[in-house]
């Protein structure tokens, strides 16, 4: 496998953080928003010749190198990355499988800190994505909205609908919110079905949806809180609402976990050890399965029961034992799926081994 070019290595800013072990900010694992706007006078990408692609991204690109709130990005073609480099950016989300197909006119723009990252002529001329670690949606939205309105460039607008984007479920504010949420205890006492049956009731303007692998295996209990609703609200309503839901099931997640502790069953005490287990000895894993255990083993942590193991550590596992990371940081080939559940098991070894042996069984 080829080594990827230095502007794909860059650690997204929710991984890289400083821990954060309580409230609402332990349970999300990061946070964040993308605003996508259109230059007017323009068609949407979709339907832009390919010459006209190239003029979007030079009137685009020629905004952003003259604002100054844009000057700590650096920029690449898409075309002029490998697939290594791409597949990387895919699995740190800071591009799109849209994006990531490359042509005419598309350009990725990241700062150093991975926490801000740009696309042109994705599904609309630019599409600004800024996140977080944490519960910080109000910063992140002033911030974006502060470096869109930089932009000397006159947007497509409609004085009834607000900003016209290419899907129709941007349309209005054209930003979508996010908290990716981490609730395992909720899901080791299965109270997820009734939570996410409330919730559907109470926050009819919101989604929730757990994560899944590209093999349509459950990715821990990880599950993303996104806005549905973008027309006739503004950015600082969106960033409010999805905040107050996210710490809504941020507080039933930490009453779960006291529940889990203070009646501890010999069952959950046997599934939190034995998903411990089959971290410090498997021989193969897929994503799924390893970030399944590993999210309960981090419960476990978090009552006291497993050795403790920092949230930061944490994300960069759930992030690091995805196929690309996974083969970047072993510095090898991997061309089969069995050779990438055997690389993935000796790296999870390797970090169980790092622990701390428990005291007692």
């Amino acid at each position: 496998m080829a080594t990827a070019d230095p502007f794909a290595k860059v650690v997204p800013a929710w991984v890289d953080a400083h821990d954060m072990e309580d409230g609402a900010d332990s349970i999300t694992v990061m946070s964040g928003l993308r605003v996508r706007r259109n230059i007017d006078g323009f068609s949407f990408p979709g339907r832009c010749e390919k010459s006209e692609l190239y003029d979007l991204a030079a009137v685009a690109l020629g905004a952003i190198g003259r604002s100054d709130g844009w000057e700590c990005l650096d920029f690449r073609m898409v075309d002029n990355l490998d697939g290594v480099s791409r597949n990387l950016l895919l699995e740190s989300r800071m591009m799109t499988p849209v994006l990531a197909r490359g042509g005419p006119g598309r350009f990725l723009l990241l700062d150093g800190e991975g926490a801000v990252s740009c696309m042109i002529n994705e599904e609309d001329h630019i599409s600004l994505s800024l996140t977080g670690p944490g519960l910080d949606l109000s910063e992140l939205q002033s911030r974006a909205e502060s470096m869109v309105d930089s932009l000397d460039l006159k947007f497509t607008h409609d004085s009834a609908l607000g900003h016209l984007t290419a899907n129709p479920g941007n349309v209005g504010t054209g930003m979508k919110a996010f908290a990716l949420l981490h609730l395992p205890a909720l899901d080791v006492l299965a109270e997820m079905p009734k939570v996410c049956d409330s919730f559907a009731r109470d926050w009819k303007k919101m989604s929730l949806h757990r994560l899944r692998s590209d093999k349509n295996e459950e990715c821990g209990s990880l599950f993303l809180l996104t806005n549905r609703v973008t027309l006739s609200v503004t950015g600082c309503e969106i960033a409010d609402a999805v905040s107050e839901a996210a710490q809504s099931l941020a507080s039933k997640e930490l009453f779960a976990r006291h529940k889990t502790r203070a009646s501890l069953d010999t069952n959950t005490d046997d599934r939190l050890w034995r998903a411990w287990g089959l971290l410090r000895h498997a021989r193969k894993l897929s994503y799924g399965e390893s970030v399944s255990l590993l999210s309960l083993v981090k419960l476990g942590s978090d009552i006291g029961i497993l050795p403790h193991i920092y949230n930061s550590e944490w994300k960069k596992m759930v992030l690091g034992v995805q196929r690309y990371h996974l083969a970047q940081s072993a510095r090898g080939i991997i061309r089969e799926r069995y050779e990438e559940e055997r690389v993935r098991a000796a790296r999870f070894r390797q970090f169980m081994e790092k622990k701390l042996s428990p005291t007692s069984l």
